[in-house]
């Protein structure tokens, strides 16, 4: 069955996840432009959309919106005209004809709304390295 199902990551590396559109693997990426474009769009500011995906309480349309965005990032990113090109509509259409339907693709939203209110992201839509903390027993100025 052709439709919309959650894949994992596009580029693991990068913390895309992804979504499986008509049977092709595409990457949800969330540049500083297509944030700004979310929020532009929806007239609503990220932690709001955030909260709301985690509650399962966006609309499809505005799921289908958020979707689009980042998989037209992506298609940027990556070269590949047809996700450059993602339709809302047709994209609402996959997700209500996918298995699992708006709940499974808004968990994928929601974490990637998630990462990108939290800081997890830069401004070209890639996973910021993670940061450790080492401990030492010595000062940090010896004098």
């Amino acid at each position: 069955m052709s439709g919309l199902v959650t894949a994992g990551f596009a580029n693991e590396d990068r913390g895309e996840l992804a979504v499986i559109l008509d049977g092709t693997t595409m990457g949800l990426r969330p540049t500083f432009e297509a944030l700004s474009e979310i929020e532009q769009t929806l007239d609503r500011g990220l932690v709001d959309l955030a909260r709301d995906a985690l509650g399962a309480k966006l609309k499809l349309a505005d799921t289908a919106q958020i979707v689009t965005i980042c998989v037209r990032a992506w298609g940027k990113e990556t070269e590949n005209k047809g996700a450059a090109g993602a339709n809302a509509q047709r994209i609402a259409r996959l997700i209500v004809d996918s298995e699992g339907g708006l709940y499974t693709v808004l968990q994928t939203v929601a974490k990637v709304l998630s990462v990108a209110v939290t800081g997890g992201y830069n401004s070209a839509g890639e996973l910021k390295p993670s940061t450790t903390t080492t401990t030492t027993e010595k000062a940090p100025v010896d004098g």
